[in-house]
This record gives C-alpha cells, structure tokens and sequence, in this order.
C-alpha cells in the first residue's frame, strides 16, 4: 500500500489564519501537513508565489527563502508542479524558490532554456512496499497567453497535452503499478478545443489512472473520467487529497477538511514566525484614504439601496477592463471600507482570491444573469426580505451581484424569470434590444457560471487576465492615494 497526500493552490497560505480574524481558521498548508501520515509522498500542484499577505511581503522586502518553501520541506514534500502565477516574477524568483525545495520540480511542458533549473518531466517513486508510481507533471498552456513577456525569458511553455502523453509513454518504460498526472489546470465547459486554459478532459483520456488537478480553486469530490480518477483540492490549504495506492490495483482517494485547531506537528512547532508576526503588523499600516466610507452596512441594505463598496470594486474593474458592464459579489459579512484603508481592511471587505474575465455577451444573456440576482428577494406583506435560496442549507450572499455600467430595475413582485423590468445601456434599452452585444467583466469564480448563473458559460470569453483582483485593489490604492465616493448606481427595486 502507498499513501499520498496532496495540496495545490495554497498560495502562500502557510499558517492557519485568513489574515482577516485573529481566529484561528482551518486553512493553512502547516495546519494540513499536520494532517498527512508519516512516509507518505507528498505532492502539490503549485501557485505560491501570489496571494497571501506573507508572499505579498517577502516579496516585496526580498526575504529568502520563501517561507513556503521551508513549510514544504519540513513537510517532507516529494514532488512540486508549478502553477501559473509562480512565473509572475521572472524567472529568478521562481529559481529561488525552486532551488529551495527539497522537493523534484516536475513539468514535462516547462523548458528551462537557461539550464538553471532542475525540471524533471516525469519522476518515479518507490514505495518501502514494493510499488512503483509514475508522476507526470504539466502547467496550463494559458502562462503563454496571460503572462508577462519578459517574465518567461529563458522559459518556454509548450502543449500540455502532447508534453503529457510522450512523458506517459517514456514513464511506461519503467514499468510502473500505477500513473499519475499532477496538472496545473482543471476543466472547462468549452469543447471546442479553441480555449486551451483548462485541458483536464483531454488529459483524462490519456491512460493516466489518476488525474491531480488545481488552478480552479474548486474542490473537485473523486469521480473517474476517462481513464482516471480525478480530483481538486480548492485553494489555501483549506483541503487535501489522500489517495491509497493498493497492491490489489485499487485506488482510494478522498478530499479531506484542514482543521487549525489540532496540534501541528513537532516539525512545524520549530518554525521561525518572525516573517509572519512583521506580516501581521503590515496589514494594519495605511495604504490609502477614503473621503468618506464605502458602506457595506448590511446584506438587505445594500442589496436594497447599492452599496458604495460594491460601486467601487464596479468601477475599478470597468477601468482595468474597459468593459460595458461589470459585475460584483461582496462576502456574506458586511464590511465597511474607510476612511483610512489598510492593508487588512481591505483583504477584509475583499476576501476572494480571484482573477478577472472580460465576456462578450448579448442584452437577453445580461438579462437572465440578472434575473438570478433578482432572486435574491422575496416581497412579503409590503415589505422586502433575502429569500431562502440565498440562505438555505447555507449562507450566499456572495452570489447576489451588483451590476456597475448600466440602469437597472427589479419588480419583486414579479414571477422569478421576469423581474428585470429596466435594463439600460447608455441609451440603449437592452430589454427592447436583446440581441444588442456589449461586455461585462467580472470574476473568475462567477464566469464559471456557480452559483445560479450558467448563462455565463455560453458567453465568449474576450479576455482573460492574470492580476489578482485583491492586487489589483491595492496597487490602485497606493497609487490614488485619496479616493472619493462613487457616483451611486441607477437601481430601483419594486416591492
């Protein structure tokens, strides 16, 4: 029998705090890894380099090694694939970071045209038992399409599908019991094979038995695709993989929650915090004003009468993007914005760890996106409540979105499917206009379609970018310095 564990998508996230609660949270790779069975392989699927306040820092002051690096190694961790947001910084950072593992870098579809890296496209294990598993390793084609030229000198990124199955093949050679493909990458709706960012189907097929994705941040339950099993483990370290290889060729694998209140292990006790602690102290300096506060004061209110924190994040992604329309979610706890922002305020009032997506998509589309949000109410007695699908079996008020760029109107009262009762564009009536096309911008997660809005999945994808949006915040902060209240949103709601 052969036991891995495995993580991806941690993004830094090393100990088990979200940086906004003094709370211990049930995230963290030091609180999973205290999780994982001794002599286990260890295995994650990359994106660290981006995201958490602590990498935010140490790249910034230029403190090496990265703490990362050290939870892995204490951790004991076997195989490391890189994701796309690790190339973010050039090719000496991501050398630093490699050259600190004690882990093999595996990528078949990573050349290193400067020979400084130690990449391998496939490596084999052998278990103490008697078996021997192949891993694979490859990184989503879409580094080429987002990522900075400059930033892949000396790097060259080629087809992930065809760099897997000639790795597969020459692995095979070794006889191994059983083959794993590690891929930086999840599954996409388009079958069209023209959007080459989540290749997970094509991969599934290649005669791999398992199938480790990431990149998504979903947590993908074990299911067999093709020839694989296949998985996803979310982001933060908020969950792991563990997969049991067996002498009989069965595979077990399930995904498993973190939880930061046990005790960590010995090997993570002895870790230096000092990093971490000036981490904490950094959240809590000004990085911008306000001329007043964007009000997030409670989910109805806001729902009901705009916020000015949703405005902003609105007019902040409609700048970036140049799109039409924008659309944003805000977290199930309210949180005010201002007047003095700091680093921690606003990862508080923006929690999500997201990127952009610019869609092209028609006034009729628009429209039943909207109705979902429409939803969000019900009309009782004269009077306005958030309805029960947005509340049971669990809080979400993250999917109810605020639409920046357009007016808008909803009569409650209405059939769900029919509340959108105003719907302007400039001078545009979309409600007359249907098949007019416009742009909306909006976020990773929602252009996914979750949460009710699978319209978005028929829309065309005009572009995709890299920057995270929690980045982006904070680059725009420090850079305006004093920021005023928006202009409030044309929204009416009838009731």
């Amino acid at each position: 029998m052969a036991e891995l564990f495995f993580t991806s998508d941690t993004h830094s996230y090393v100990f088990p705090t979200d940086y906004i609660s003094d709370e211990k949270r049930n995230m963290g790779y030091i609180a999973a890894a205290s999780q994982f069975a001794d002599g286990a392989i260890i295995a994650d699927g990359g994106d660290v380099l981006q995201g958490s306040p602590l990498i935010r820092y140490e790249l910034e002051k230029g403190i090496r090694p990265f703490t990362a690096a050290e939870a892995f190694n204490r951790a004991g961790l076997s195989i490391y694939t890189p994701g796309n947001h690790d190339f973010n910084f050039g090719y000496d950072t991501l050398r630093d970071f490699l050259t600190s593992l004690e882990a093999d870098t595996v990528a078949a579809n990573l050349i290193d045209e400067r020979g400084e890296l130690d990449v391998r496209r496939f490596v084999i294990k052998d278990t103490s038992d008697g078996l021997r598993l192949l891993f694979v390793g490859v990184i989503t084609d879409y580094v080429n399409i987002w990522e900075k030229k400059e930033n892949l000198e000396g790097l060259k990124i080629i087809d992930s599908v065809r760099a897997a199955k000639e790795a597969l093949e020459e692995g095979r050679k070794f006889s191994p019991d059983f083959t794993v493909c590690i891929y930086h990458g999840g599954f996409d709706d388009n079958e069209t094979g023209e959007i080459k960012e989540n290749r997970g189907m094509e991969l599934a097929h290649l005669g791999f038995d398992v199938l480790l994705t990431a990149h998504q941040h979903a947590i993908i339950e074990p299911k067999r695709i093709g020839t694989a099993i296949t998985l996803q483990t979310g982001s933060k370290a908020m969950h792991y993989a563990r997969l049991v290889f067996k002498h009989d060729r069965s595979i077990e694998a399930e995904i498993l929650a973190t939880d930061g209140s046990l005790p960590l292990k010995k090997c993570f006790q002895a870790m230096d915090d000092t990093v971490e602690k000036q981490v904490l102290l950094s959240l809590k300096e000004p990085i911008g004003r306000i001329n007043g506060v964007l009000l997030d004061s409670s989910k109805l209110e806001s729902a009901v009468h705009g916020s000015s924190l949703a405005d902003f994040f609105g007019d902040i992604q409609l700048g970036f993007s140049g799109a039409d329309v924008s659309a944003v979610s805000l977290f199930n706890d309210p949180v005010s914005l201002g007047p003095v922002v700091t680093l921690g305020g606003l990862l508080a009032s923006y929690p999500f760890a997201n990127t952009l997506l610019k869609l092209r998509l028609t006034g009729a589309m628009l429209k039943e996106a909207m109705e979902r949000s429409a939803a969000y109410f019900d009309a009782e007695d004269g009077n306005v409540r958030i309805s029960d699908r947005f509340t049971i079996p669990k809080e979400e008020h993250y999917n109810y979105d605020f639409y920046r760029g357009v007016s808008y109107a909803f009569d409650i009262r209405k059939p769900l499917g029919q509340r959108v009762v105003h719907l302007m564009l400039g001078n545009t009536d979309l409600l007359k206009n249907p098949d007019k096309e416009l742009t909306i911008v909006l976020n990773s997660y929602r252009a996914t379609g979750t949460g009710g809005y699978g319209v978005y999945r028929k829309a065309e994808v005009v572009e995709r970018y890299s920057q995270d949006v929690q980045d982006l915040l904070i680059e725009y902060l420090r850079k305006e310095g004093d920021i005023e209240i928006p202009e409030k949103t044309s929204f009416a709601l009838i009731y």
